[in-house]
């Protein structure tokens, strides 16, 4: 990790999409408003409407800040398709934030594996 910030971002541009890997121990909305921002800011560089997250904190975020992560999100990133993984099978929350992203404009789906969310981007 970068001094002074909370977590690690790998991104990758894989030609139809951008790929992220970001992680840390415990997650906020906080620390997931900067990460998020960064995403964007390549998104935009690169302009990719495609986005495959790969998120790895030891500890997720409770329902408020899903809440919270949610409509930041959805006004940064609106009309983008996101395929999301979770290594720590946080699974409960990140269908709550399915839901949220889903109200706010944004197309996206959770997965299991990076191969199956990779097909779904490519097909989508």
């Amino acid at each position: 990790m970068e001094p002074n910030k909370p977590y690690d971002i790998k991104m990758e541009d894989r030609g139809e999409y951008l790929y992220v890997l970001v992680g840390g121990e415990k997650l906020t909305a906080l620390i997931a408003a900067s990460y998020w921002d960064e995403i964007a800011g390549k998104c935009f560089e690169l302009e990719k409407m495609k986005i495959l997250i790969e998120k790895n904190f030891e500890e997720s975020v409770g329902p408020a800040e899903m809440i919270q992560m949610g409509s930041h999100l959805g006004k940064l990133l609106p009309t983008r398709r996101i395929a999301f993984l979770d290594r720590w099978g946080n699974d409960e929350i990140n269908s709550l934030g399915k839901k949220l992203a889903r109200n706010r404009d944004i197309m996206m789906q959770v997965f299991q594996n990076v191969n199956d969310a990779e097909k779904w981007l490519l097909a989508n």
